[in-house]
């Protein structure tokens, strides 16, 4: 019986990797006779369930097919350029993702090559699209462009990338300012005043998000999730299951108060809320160690606190989020922690990061 079992379940292994190779040998096809990057997105989840197979020569072969799929793809976009290279760069950051998510080596170091190669005459197209520009408006969504272009960058850590960005939107938008302030009709230098204003933090604010939600931070996010589908037998998590403040990043930690009656559904809600987030319930305070500040908040029956610690990227992101009239920093909380502000309201849920902030 032991060795029929063992035959079953190794013609269930050899069945799945035919299947794998199968599907892998016709996305290999396809992305032969193409220079877009649609097969891409194949040979990506097949490199990856390949691999989560322990299927190495598959997982190689389609690591390869994606990567000379992207040097095409990177080729024909310097070529055409123009609206086709600013998508193919949207394209290959959204692939970047996938790929360090999933873990594949080749596919990250191929776009890597690609991007570096991409982000340097799409920058400078939308800087002769400033320059060009018939009108004062017009040139403001092309400096919100490079800000779009920062933001990218700085979402794939491409730091020294999303520098040269930031600096291009601060020099167009100190033209843009130049030239709002010589307008000769007061209100229509008011408007392009306020316009401009709004460009700045909207950049500012994308930046901000693009730190909190680099592809390291995504990555971890996800294997946590996967892990922990793994070990519960149960569908894996999707990103819209965590709130966007645990998103942002994985070393906040919340306190949840209650002023009426614990609702057991709310809790369970909590509950699942942190465990995807990539945090642990706890029956402990939140530490007030490297304690930047504090950030008060409204929740479902109750109030929270979030406790965003320095150096991490909940910082940045609180700092945006968190008005001031809600925010005591982090001197002024006592080290057995703070208050809530709400009358009657009791702790009930603690969310903490899995290691010491």
């Amino acid at each position: 019986m032991v060795v029929a079992c063992g035959s079953a379940h190794g013609a269930d292994v050899n069945s799945a990797a035919a299947d794998l190779r199968a599907a892998f040998r016709e996305a290999a096809r396809d992305a032969k006779t193409r220079d877009d990057l649609d097969p891409g997105y194949e040979l990506l989840g097949i490199a990856e369930t390949a691999q989560q197979q322990n299927l190495p020569q598959i997982a190689a072969e389609a690591a390869t097919a994606f990567a000379d799929l992207v040097k095409r793809a990177a080729a024909k976009a310097l070529r055409t350029g123009g609206s086709a290279a600013e998508d193919t760069l949207d394209q290959f950051v959204d692939l970047r993702f996938m790929a360090r998510t999933a873990n594949l080596p080749l596919p990250q170091a191929a776009l890597d090559d690609a991007m570096a190669s991409l982000f340097p005459p799409v920058a400078a197209a939308v800087q002769r699209k400033f320059e060009e520009a018939p009108d004062w408006s017009a040139k403001l969504t092309f400096a919100d462009d490079l800000a779009d272009l920062q933001a990218s960058a700085t979402q794939i850590m491409k730091e020294d990338i999303a520098k040269e960005m930031g600096e291009a939107f601060d020099k167009k938008a100190a033209q843009l300012e130049t030239a709002a302030q010589e307008a000769a009709d007061a209100e229509e230098r008011a408007r392009r005043l306020e316009a401009l204003a709004k460009t700045r933090k909207s950049r500012d604010d994308r930046i901000v998000d693009a730190n909190a939600n680099n592809i390291n931070i995504v990555a971890a996010l996800m294997h946590s999730q996967s892990a922990r589908t793994a070990d519960a037998g149960s569908r894996a998590p999707s990103e819209v299951d965590v709130p966007e403040e645990l998103a942002a990043g994985t070393r906040s930690c919340i306190e949840t108060a209650f002023t009426g009656k614990q609702d057991p559904a709310v809790l369970r809600s909590l509950q699942v809320s942190c465990i995807n987030s990539g945090r642990l319930p706890t029956q402990n305070r939140c530490s007030t160690s490297n304690l930047a500040f504090l950030c008060y908040d409204a929740a479902p029956g109750g109030e929270k606190m979030t406790y965003v610690y320095r150096g991490t990227p909940e910082e940045l992101y609180f700092q945006r989020r968190c008005g001031s009239d809600r925010l005591v920093k982090g001197d002024q909380v006592s080290s057995n922690g703070a208050p809530f502000r709400t009358n009657n309201a009791v702790l009930a849920f603690v969310c903490a990061p899995p290691v010491s902030p």
